[in-house]
């Protein structure tokens, strides 16, 4: 289980038409830029601004399409519209440590293609 691939580059490669160049430099950019977009839902979560929640998990969810992260489709929008809506807010902080573990994952799955 734990040598299996957490992402799948195929719709990447597809909108890359063949440049594995692009394909390398949309993975960096998903390396550099989603930590921050965790951090701020993070934040958001311990001071309970749930607009924040809702736009740093809105801003996440066509990295981890394009990264083909099938695990964490549902989840981030889970936490979207808990945030959005105010709902079952409780939840968010266990959706939130799923999402760190699988993307924590995913970075090292990456960096080590």
């Amino acid at each position: 289980m734990e040598d299996e691939l957490l992402y799948n580059l195929d719709q990447l490669r597809e909108v890359a038409a063949g440049s594995e160049d692009f394909v390398n430099k949309m993975v960096d950019m998903f390396l550099d830029m989603t930590p921050a977009l965790v951090d701020r839902v993070e934040s958001g979560c311990r001071a309970e601004d749930w607009a924040e929640v809702q736009s740093a998990s809105h801003k996440m969810k066509p990295s981890i399409d394009m990264m083909g992260i099938s695990s964490l489709h549902d989840l981030i929008r889970e936490i979207e519209q808990n945030a959005k809506h105010r709902k079952q807010l409780e939840d968010i902080p266990a959706l939130l440590n799923n999402l760190k573990e699988t993307l924590a994952r995913v970075y090292a799955q990456l960096r080590a293609r």
